[in-house]
């Protein structure tokens, strides 16, 4: 039987909606992953200023816990960086990006790319992909050489004009990004309620490059308040050998107590299947 492993949102620095626990209350926030029987954290990391990577990584393993992938993109609307920006700005995401791979390094996690790629212009899309590429051949390198991965995230048209749906994703990986190793797709449930023609044909497109799963129901909702089948979903990525992370990336809706206490009743359901 394929193990699925599950993960939630917890941030070090500054506050985030997909986060149960603010950042002063993260060892609270790891004490709750651990009672609700998750396997890891996804921890938002915006800078590595006062970040003491190793001190996180011993804290978790006070825990017992992982962790499953590091957010990146607080640092774009804070800092207004973005691998499509110019200049300086473009200098200091590609850096920051390296930071993120060496932190990964230490913390055995993957790296998101989401919005720190940038957001994209309607329209300019063919061209940005090539600039985008570009920019990033020197990450894609660099995560190699650390045998880090790098998940790069498939996102709505409303919140980017760049990697809506998992077959354009795929495409530039392929394409643009000569199919690196290192390169994988984080696919976001709600996202995908959006722009995928079904989460089957998602799954099955993606195919080895599906290297984490974002949970949140149809509305961002906690699962379950929305009208997504999460059963379903877990059935056809259990169907297609897929180990890694779910990762709870949904807002503290209905309500935090819903999330705080009904964690552990989802996951041990779909552990089930």
């Amino acid at each position: 039987m394929n193990k699925i492993k599950f993960s939630s949102t917890l941030t070090i620095q500054y506050p985030t909606p997909f986060s149960a626990f603010s950042p002063d209350d993260f060892e609270k926030g790891l004490e709750w992953l651990k009672k609700s029987t998750f396997d890891a954290a996804e921890i938002c990391i915006s800078n590595y200023k006062g970040v003491d990577v190793k001190a996180v990584k011993d804290k978790l393993d006070s825990f017992s816990l992982s962790c499953s992938t590091i957010s990146t993109g607080q640092a774009r609307a804070l800092e207004n960086i973005s691998l499509l920006h110019e200049g300086h700005a473009l200098s200091v995401a590609q850096e920051r990006m390296k930071q993120h791979i060496d932190a990964a390094s230490i913390l055995k996690s993957k790296v998101t790319l989401g919005l720190l790629r940038g957001l994209g212009t309607y329209g300019k899309e063919q061209e940005e992909k090539k600039i985008l590429a570009k920019n990033l051949a020197p990450i894609v390198d660099y995560a190699e050489s650390k045998g880090v991965t790098i998940i790069l995230e498939c996102i709505n048209r409303y919140e980017t004009a760049l990697f809506n749906d998992a077959a354009s994703t795929v495409d530039f990986i392929k394409k643009e990004l000569a199919d690196s190793p290192c390169m994988g797709i984080l696919w976001d449930i709600f996202h995908a309620n959006i722009e995928d023609p079904t989460f089957a044909y998602a799954i099955e497109v993606m195919g080895d490059k599906l290297k984490h799963v974002h949970v949140a129901d149809s509305n961002r909702m906690f699962p379950g308040y929305g009208h997504t089948d999460f059963a379903a979903i877990v059935t056809l990525l259990k169907e297609v050998g897929f180990k890694e992370y779910m990762s709870f990336e949904c807002f503290n809706k209905p309500s935090l107590d819903i999330v705080l206490s009904k964690s552990s009743e989802f996951i041990n359901k779909m552990r089930e299947i």
